[in-house]
């Protein structure tokens, strides 16, 4: 009979992979339209910061004055011009529905369309407009057309509202996508997309990591240069699929660099891909994982890394060779304690961790206990 003692120790599950150290954000930048790159303010290795222009093209001078001229006296006063209209434009659909279902079915149509209107005016409001509606003959092709302008009248003075404001608020708060509601604020958009469409801004704090273009180079609108992060890097690693029970987001990883020897950093897994790829024919997990801020030596972007996933970690904790387990269930187990007389006793246990040559004990045994781990054939 062969026999182990319960001892103390640690127990460590760990999944290992390799991978590479690659930017948390990466990103190709080109022109949204064709021209002649007329500056270009960054050189390859370059840091640049958020918002910063990195290159525009000569139709940008134009574009930039267009778009600047939105914001002056004048093109302010062009947007309060434009906000008049619309309001006329409303007073004018306004009095030709009126005109149409007359002045009792209107005023009922507005209490209707009150904000703070419960449920009981509502009612009283929809029973008297079908009241005086069926007063009077009106033809559907004089309502519809009218409702039809009506509307549209009201969209133009939100749109015109919304285009005043901006103007009024300066090019610094113009800097996304508007919703085009009408006219007005689809003249802002345009002059925002000339803008853009000629300039190159950099979306986030990064370094400049490729360049393919020099000044003076007609440009069409494939990408020409690179932005990656550098501050904030992450490893993405593989592992084979028979680990995917050892890995979650929240496990600690310790890396190992080929240009580091001897040097193990650790990091944390931020990502678990939900699908498997092929990789050399086999499929694997890809696990994304973070690196500290800060080491003592300098991380680069591509560098090869060793990783070890800790699935699991109990320290100064009761152990016994697997061998010794019996399994009674399903997660039910036991092992044969020899007791002073030779004999074999069995125990119920609770089992932890586990790893393929020890197991952790929760409960069942005490340090010292001899437990049986098999027997063997002798002559």
């Amino acid at each position: 009979m062969q026999t182990a003692k319960v001892r103390k120790g640690d127990l460590v599950v760990t999944a290992s992979g390799a991978g590479t150290v690659v930017p948390s954000a990466e990103i190709d930048l080109g022109f949204r339209s064709s021209g002649v790159l007329t500056e270009l303010n960054v050189a390859l290795g370059d840091s640049v910061k958020t918002s910063q222009v990195l290159a525009r093209l000569e139709e940008n001078i134009q574009a930039e004055a267009d778009f600047q001229a939105l914001f002056t006296p004048q093109g302010i006063a062009q947007a309060e011009l434009a906000l008049v209209n619309a309001q006329d434009a409303l007073v004018l659909a306004e009095n030709h529905v009126m005109y149409v279902i007359g002045l009792d079915a209107w005023y009922w149509e507005e209490e209707l369309a009150r904000p703070d209107a419960t449920q009981a005016d509502k009612d009283l409001a929809q029973t008297r407009i079908d009241y005086f509606m069926s007063l009077i003959y009106i033809d559907a092709s004089d309502l519809e057309p009218a409702r039809v302008e009506l509307e549209s009248a009201r969209v133009g003075l939100l749109d015109a509202q919304a285009a005043l404001d901006i103007v009024r608020a300066g090019p610094t708060a113009f800097n996304a996508p508007i919703a085009a509601l009408g006219t007005q604020m689809a003249k802002l958009e345009k002059a925002r997309l000339a803008v853009e469409g000629t300039r190159l801004i950099a979306p986030f704090d990064g370094k400049l990591t490729s360049l393919d273009v020099v000044e003076g180079q007609s440009v069409g609108t494939s990408p020409i240069m690179t932005i990656a992060t550098t501050e904030k890097l992450l490893v993405r690693f593989y592992l084979d699929e028979t680990d995917l029970d050892k890995v979650v987001v929240g496990n600690r990883v310790t890396f190992m660099f080929d240009a580091y020897q001897n040097q193990p950093v650790d990091g944390e897994v931020v990502i678990v891909e939900p699908t498997l790829q092929v990789v050399d024919g086999t499929p694997v997990i890809v696990v994304w994982a973070s690196l500290p801020a800060e080491t003592d030596f300098n991380l680069m972007s591509g560098m090869t890394v060793d990783a070890e996933v800790i699935a699991g970690e109990s320290l100064q904790t009761l152990i016994v060779p697997v061998q010794a387990l019996r399994e009674l269930a399903p997660d039910s187990y036991a092992v044969f304690i020899v007791d002073g007389n030779g004999q074999l006793v069995m125990t119920p246990v609770t089992v932890g961790l586990r790893d393929f040559a020890n197991a952790e004990i929760l409960s069942g045994v005490k340090v010292g206990d001899v437990v049986s781990t098999g027997t063997v054939e002798t002559k």
